[in-house]
């Protein structure tokens, strides 16, 4: 069983650059876009718009409280991966930081 942990774990260290890279962009350029100004439902759309990106915002805080505790891990396979995960942890901070 241990052994199906730290392969889980390496696989998900792998896979996890690319999934906060993907969120970050995706939350980005949908929270940058104006929302639809039709008169009659613009409260409507503004709260919609700011729920999509709230939850937008929740899915990336997930991804860093899982990078950290997967980063965390010594048996991680390169220094590299350690290294590209921690500067894509603190790119996702600053645009945390920042809203």
């Amino acid at each position: 069983m241990p052994h199906i942990e730290v392969q889980t774990q390496r696989d998900i260290a792998v896979f996890l650059p690319e999934a906060l890279k993907t969120a970050l962009e995706s939350y980005m350029k949908f929270s940058k876009n104006p929302h639809h100004t039709d008169d009659n439902n613009h409260a409507k759309n503004f709260k919609d718009h700011h729920d999509a990106c709230k939850v937008a915002l929740a899915h990336i805080k997930l991804l860093i409280e899982l990078a950290r505790q997967i980063g965390s891990d010594p048996q991680l396979e390169s220094e590299m991966e350690q290294a590209q995960l921690a500067a894509i942890i603190d790119r996702a901070r600053e645009e945390l930081n920042s809203k």
